[in-house]
């Protein structure tokens, strides 16, 4: 799945998965599969970016530049693994979401999608470069 609005919808009531899509050499969270996986591990980077179009809405990713030790983890279970992408089970469960998610600060960008088409959500056209630096 590469749809950034699908992905969105399936992590608003994701309480025990991580989900882990590759883009290039890293590997990303959404949402609650961010903050599952930033609760029992090692990430590189959680990052907060609003909607520049609408304000109120907003989306957390965990970057990890290497996954392949995630994977070796004993609170996590391989369900489903492919090339980009890797559903993991998760023993251990962490409340306060979105506690956690307010509490983040924002990153505005503008670059984020680097294509002009408005229609185009796809996660393997993020630009990763702008939320790494």
């Amino acid at each position: 799945m590469s749809d950034i609005w699908q992905i969105l919808e399936m992590e608003r009531d994701n309480n025990r998965q991580i989900r882990l899509y590759r883009i290039d050499m890293y590997w990303i969270a959404f949402e609650r599969s961010a903050f599952n996986l930033f609760s029992v591990c090692n990430v590189d980077n959680i990052v907060k970016i609003k909607d520049m179009k609408e304000e109120k809405n907003s989306m957390l990713i965990a970057i990890v530049k290497n996954g392949t030790p995630i994977l070796y983890n004993p609170q996590f279970t391989i369900l489903e693994k492919s090339e980009n992408e890797i559903l993991l089970g998760c023993r251990t469960t962490c409340r306060g979401f979105q506690h956690w998610k307010d509490s983040l600060i924002s990153l505005f960008t503008e670059n984020l999608y680097p294509t002009q088409d408005e229609k185009s959500r796809n996660i393997y056209h993020l630009n990763l470069e702008v939320l790494l630096n």
